[in-house]
């Protein structure tokens, strides 16, 4: 069974800035604490992620995957997992949105399906808790805290 969660923030940076952000995946270790490992598989002639395999701790184990990336830039970035791994699926996104004062609303997206057999209250938690520090660790990142 596939869980989902969406949340959202305002962050003090332009789309440009967050997608840019959110598109430096080798920084993702940096800025979200969860992400243990990355590694790009492949490039676009733009020079983007079309791919990366990503170790996890997802809070009740690691686990491993590679996603494939789209891309409509500046305002939006998605992802959808290939096919093995530890995950059945994981389906995602950051969409930038340009507020009134400036300021950029970011809504993250998830749904994930494990590979393995685990409680669904402890999916729920892990997809909230990913969700929160996705976005939490993205406004830190891009407003310098």
């Amino acid at each position: 069974m596939a869980y989902s969660g969406t949340s959202e923030i305002d962050v003090e940076a332009s789309q440009q800035e967050l997608f840019d952000i959110v598109t430096d995946l080798d920084a993702f270790p940096e800025w979200l604490k969860d992400v243990r490992e990355v590694e790009i598989l492949g490039h676009d002639k733009a020079g983007l992620p079309t791919a990366s395999r990503m170790r996890v701790d997802v809070s009740i184990r690691e686990v491993e995957y590679v996603l494939e990336y789209t891309y409509d830039a500046p305002n939006r970035v998605s992802w959808t997992t290939r096919p093995g791994g530890d995950v059945k699926s994981i389906n995602g996104s950051y969409t930038f949105e340009v507020n009134d004062d400036g300021s950029t609303r970011v809504i993250y997206e998830l749904e994930m399906e494990p590979g393995f057999p685990v409680p669904g209250f402890l999916i729920k938690r892990a997809t909230k808790h990913i969700t929160s520090a996705a976005l939490s660790g993205l406004k830190a990142r891009a407003e310098g805290a």
